[in-house]
């Protein structure tokens, strides 16, 4: 195969995680914990009072979640594209990251779900409009619960991890892309502000771990 591949460097997310995974997984899970117990409902309660002032109720209410057909969507071209330059030859940079994108996303949006489930927190509309102390319930996931970890962040996350690896001279605006989003989901009351720290975490991990098992150039014979 034809391998128009450039030397790589390796990114400071990547060595990060590679040299220091559990120092980075106990850091994240103080600062979540941290956010779970002080901040959470006290972000949320100021959210939701500066959307009511500000008569946003409907414009945040009406605001679509999009992120199973944005999954599909990666997903299917990824894997498109692979097995397009795959067949003409062609085994290099672009190449291993469209394998690697097509596994990361899906694979983000499946554990993210396990997860939900698992932890079964309740959302930020029961507190602000039942009063719900933001909890975890555990294997819950009706109506109103299921947030923790924010889904849009871990699929985000890893498909800008998998960018950030592979083509990391657009760093910023990955970064960029990912505060804007966080900003988002917390201002809009869509999530509470730990359940993006730990989906950002989440969606990180999920690419280093996929990039181990399928994002490594194949040996030549």
């Amino acid at each position: 195969m034809k391998d128009f591949s450039i030397p790589r460097r390796e990114s400071l997310l990547v060595e990060y995680f590679e040299r220091k995974p559990l120092l980075g997984l106990l850091l994240v899970a103080v600062l979540t914990a941290f956010s779970y117990r002080f901040l959470d409902a006290a972000i949320s309660s100021f959210v939701a009072e500066f959307i009511r002032a500000n008569e946003l109720t409907p414009v945040v209410s009406g605001l679509p979640d999009l992120l199973d057909y944005i999954v599909v969507v990666i997903t299917a071209a990824c894997w498109a594209g692979y097995f397009h330059l795959t067949r003409r030859g062609f085994d290099d940079n672009h190449t291993r990251f469209l394998k690697l994108c097509g596994t990361t996303v899906p694979l983000a949006y499946l554990v993210k779900m396990i997860f939900q489930y698992l932890f079964g927190r309740s959302t930020p509309e029961l507190w602000v409009v039942y009063h719900l102390a933001p909890q975890f319930h555990w294997f819950r996931a009706d109506h109103g619960y299921g947030c923790f970890p924010s889904g849009h962040m871990t699929v985000f996350t890893a498909l800008g991890a998998t960018l950030w690896r592979h083509y990391p001279r657009y760093k910023p605006a990955y970064l960029g892309f990912l505060l804007a989003l966080a900003l988002a989901l917390v201002a809009t009351n869509y999530h509470f502000l730990s359940d993006v720290m730990a989906g950002t975490y989440l969606g990180a991990m999920l690419c280093f771990l996929a990039d181990r098992a399928v994002g490594r150039p194949r040996k030549r014979s």
